[in-house]
């Protein structure tokens, strides 16, 4: 076990009742993981995704570690931000197997996404990629065993001449829970929907909709990100992008989606949307699609978080959960993945609070 403790601002706000785009959140504080921790000569980083354990009060962190620092793994953290300090400790390590039982080979697995459904007894992950660069979702009993792996749509199977599924390491990057139903969301386009964000136009991701009882996708609709926001400074590299990097369902049926945006020289851009699937066009079954003549996911903008906003060097959030309610107040953390770039990057956990009515 590690367990970090550091000293925060703490701000609760008093804020109003819900709406239909929630206020602007209160920020707590955040965590910083030192680079390049080593846990049981295994290296803690890559966090991807959260879940929230309501009944043990843990998040579960997923790591994107393709098998080459360590097995392919989650871990169960208890975070929490009190007034005047946040503690974490990272209280144990899971293995993920594949649905042989058997470890993942190296680069045979890129976790992205995790969902936990404590009451039906199943967790669910995605991989963005494996040896072959075909994306994949599994699920498994709460210990790890039973493990199925979901059988996809072929729109989004790599074909042989690549003019056909998910780009590489843009797939299933957003994964969340609805009643009776697995929400999975591509970072960006599927090749023959359309090209990656660019500064001038947004991309068509694809959010697929699974009934959780039979494991059979039920619907699938468009997504559009928004273009790439900020310009590179840095001679070299001279790098930007823009993809949806997180989803977490809301009570009433919509979702909240982070799109992570990153310019060389510049940093880091998040934005948070409130995003709406109850309008869009179900696309189910269709190889590929005409954006254009699709009514996509509709979605509002909620907040922002640029370099230096709330205090925060913020970097390359890809995680976003609900935790529990506190003194009326609904808490989520969202989490950097630091790519394993030690001394370059942090795994970075920030706290936030909003009206613990929101979507009710």
């Amino acid at each position: 076990m590690l367990r970090i403790v550091t000293t925060v601002a703490c701000c609760f706000a008093a804020l109003p009742a819900a709406a239909q785009t929630p206020p602007p959140p209160a920020f707590l504080g955040q965590i910083v993981v030192p680079s390049g921790l080593s846990i049981d000569g295994v290296t803690f980083g890559g966090i991807s995704d959260l879940a929230f354990d309501s009944e043990t009060g843990r998040y579960l962190a997923i790591s994107d570690d393709r098998v080459e620092k360590g097995p392919a793994r989650y871990y169960e953290l208890e975070l929490a931000v009190t007034e005047g300090a946040a503690t974490l400790n990272i209280a144990a390590t899971r293995e993920l197997k594949d649905e042989t039982g058997a470890a993942f080979a190296p680069k045979g697995i890129d976790a992205e996404g995790i969902a936990l459904d404590r009451k039906g007894g199943k967790l669910y992950w995605s991989s963005e990629r494996d040896l072959k660069n075909q994306p994949a979702l599994y699920v498994s009993d709460l210990d790890g065993s039973n493990v199925k792996r979901l059988e996809l749509p072929n729109a989004y199977l790599v074909d042989d001449a690549k003019t056909r599924g998910v780009q590489n390491n843009l797939a299933f990057e957003g994964l969340t829970l609805m009643p009776g139903r697995l929400i999975a969301a591509t970072e960006n386009a599927l090749t023959q929907d359309g090209p990656k964000a660019t500064p001038q136009a947004g991309s068509p991701a694809r959010i697929l909709v699974i009934d959780t009882a039979t494991l059979k996708p039920v619907a699938e609709h468009v997504y559009v990100t928004e273009p790439i926001s900020k310009t590179p400074t840095a001679a070299e590299p001279k790098y930007n992008d823009n993809g949806l990097s997180a989803i977490a369902a809301l009570p009433d049926g919509r979702f909240v989606a982070v799109e992570r945006n990153f310019a060389s020289g510049v940093g880091n851009h998040i934005r948070f949307f409130i995003a709406d699937m109850s309008r869009a066009d179900n696309i189910l079954g269709k190889d590929k699609i005409d954006p254009a003549s699709v009514a996509a996911v509709s979605k509002s903008a909620w907040f922002e978080i640029n370099e230096g906003d709330f205090g925060l060097d913020i970097d390359n959030i890809e995680s976003f959960a609900f935790g529990p309610v506190v003194d009326g107040k609904q808490l989520f953390v969202i989490a950097a993945d630091d790519n394993f770039n030690t001394g370059k990057q942090f795994t970075q956990f920030a706290a936030f609070a909003i009206p613990a009515n929101l979507g009710q």
